[in-house]
């Protein structure tokens, strides 16, 4: 088995050097589409997203994880930016530019594809600090179409204009996108508690522990050192794939440890 596993080992690193590596990897990585809860309204006239109901994304692969392990992008508030722009197949579209509502709808889509649809989570209470744990299913979550009051007017460029009741001012408002969300982070992270509690957040609702990433990487040292997997393709590959090619490969190791061990008898 280790011979084996050394001759096509050497063999598929032979072959990867003779090639142009923007070519090695063919692999192409699937996409879903995920309903936007906006339907399109809140973008101005014009932009990519206006009365659209749908939008594509790739799934994760270990790239987006260190993107969202990455402390320095975490703390600078960027971290969900970057995954964002990253998993998003029409690249003309930025992520800040996206209202918080879609924002929300691909993050939790990106989650489900990567790491199931079960998401498990310890919740505390406010006034008894009693901690319980809760289970939510975001395969279904529940997107209410939008409506707009009688009395608010949509306009052209995505904002909307009502005229208070009592003194007749007229207030110009927009929904919130990922530039304010931005502002608002920045405003937080003046509290101490709240930047950490931010930081906290993400890494739990993916799941990214530091012994999380340890065992990525093991994955990693497996499938490199017995299937002759290079780095450029194990970064590229689907997290949700990740583990049936490692399963794979652990069953095909026990098969031809098996067989040489029946051969020896």
């Amino acid at each position: 088995m280790k011979r084996n596993n050394e001759e096509r080992t050497k063999t598929r690193r032979s072959q990867a050097a003779s090639v142009d590596p923007s070519t090695v990897l063919n692999f192409v990585t699937p996409t879903e589409f995920v309903e936007l809860p906006s339907k399109g309204i809140g973008y101005p006239e014009g932009h990519i997203l206006r009365d659209k109901e749908m939008i594509e994304i790739r799934f994760m692969t270990t790239k987006d994880e260190d993107t969202l392990s990455s402390r320095s992008l975490l703390k600078k508030g960027l971290a969900l930016d970057r995954l964002i722009d990253n998993l998003l197949v029409e690249k003309e579209i930025k992520a800040r530019d996206i209202l918080v509502g879609d924002r929300n709808a691909i993050i939790i889509a990106a989650r489900s594809s990567a790491y199931g649809h079960i998401y498990e989570t310890k919740v505390q209470c406010p006034s008894c600090d009693h901690k319980q744990k809760m289970s939510f299913d975001l395969s279904n979550p529940e997107i209410t179409d939008p409506e707009i009051n009688e009395e608010i007017e949509e306009m052209e460029n995505g904002n909307y204009m009502y005229v208070t009741s009592q003194s007749k001012i007229k207030v110009e408002m927009r929904l919130l996108n990922g530039h304010d969300e931005n502002v608002i982070f920045k405003a937080l992270s003046l509290v101490v508690s709240n930047k950490k509690w931010r930081f906290r957040l993400i890494r739990t609702f993916f799941g990214l522990t530091d012994e999380y990433m340890k065992s990525v990487y093991e994955v990693f040292f497996t499938l490199k050192h017995y299937g002759g997997w290079s780095l450029s393709e194990l970064y590229s590959l689907p997290v949700g794939l990740r583990q049936w090619w490692l399963d794979r490969t652990i069953q095909e190791y026990d098969k031809e440890k098996e067989e040489m061990e029946k051969a020896k008898r």
